[in-house]
């Protein structure tokens, strides 16, 4: 073999394996994006996608994001409950100590988050639930210490947003949570807390009245981690 060949076939060897580098990092990447983790609709996406459903300003939907977050966190801190009319009701969960299992590996705590979510009918029928605690669900959305709407947030907001603006901003926040829910998404409001669909299985309880033993039927509802800024304020 002469000087020529052995140069050509050293070449040759390199782009071979250059060629299947690549294609592992690319085959690589294809099976994580496949391998069944949730993606995250953050805070500036969020703002995004709720700017471009009601044709305002990305500053003008941060403002009235910003103010609902301020809202509902003022009046938790106080020990009030607050409700974003059509969306969810927060309060304070009265949780006893007990001992859990993290969900994720099986050991130590479970979440025990302060922060209780109840979603509004109009919002659950939006996507697609099962029954759950409809009657419930409905007084704490109809009965809230604090309500805020378009009313309110334009009240707030010193960008003087009208009413009408305001009520396209929240109706675009609520559309884009239940797209992103609806596709198995995780909505993620930083140190507010997160959205997401969680599968709760068939179970045997007892009713509150009568201590009476009763089936449970399996249901999806709306899980509301509470961050950490919002954690620390109401702890």
């Amino acid at each position: 073999m002469n000087k020529n060949t052995m140069t050509q076939s050293k070449l040759s060897r390199r782009a071979i394996l250059r060629n299947g580098a690549i294609l592992s990092t690319t085959f690589g990447l294809a099976l994580g994006s496949t391998s069944g983790q949730v993606a995250a609709m953050n805070k500036a996406e969020l703002i995004e996608a709720m700017a471009s459903e009601a044709g305002l300003r990305n500053s003008e939907m941060e403002k009235v994001l910003d103010e609902f977050i301020n809202a509902t966190t003022k009046a938790l801190r106080q020990g009030d409950s607050a409700v974003l009319v059509g969306f969810g009701a927060f309060s304070i969960s009265k949780r006893s100590a007990r001992t859990g299992r993290s969900p994720g590996s099986g050991n130590g705590p479970a979440d025990n988050s302060l922060v209780a979510f109840d979603s509004c009918p109009e919002f659950a029928a939006a996507l697609d639930l099962n029954p759950g605690k409809g009657d419930e669900a409905s007084a704490k959305c109809r009965d809230a210490d604090v309500v805020i709407d378009a009313e309110y947030i334009a009240s707030q907001t010193d960008s003087k947003l009208s009413e009408a603006d305001a009520k396209r901003a929240l109706d675009a926040f609520i559309n884009a949570t239940t797209k992103a829910l609806k596709k198995g998404d995780r909505l993620s409001l930083g140190g507010f807390g997160s959205f997401s669909i969680s599968k709760r299985s068939a179970r045997t309880g007892r009713n509150p009245q009568t201590g009476k033993e009763i089936q449970i039927a399996a249901k999806n509802v709306v899980k509301f981690k509470a961050g950490a800024e919002l954690s620390k304020a109401v702890n």
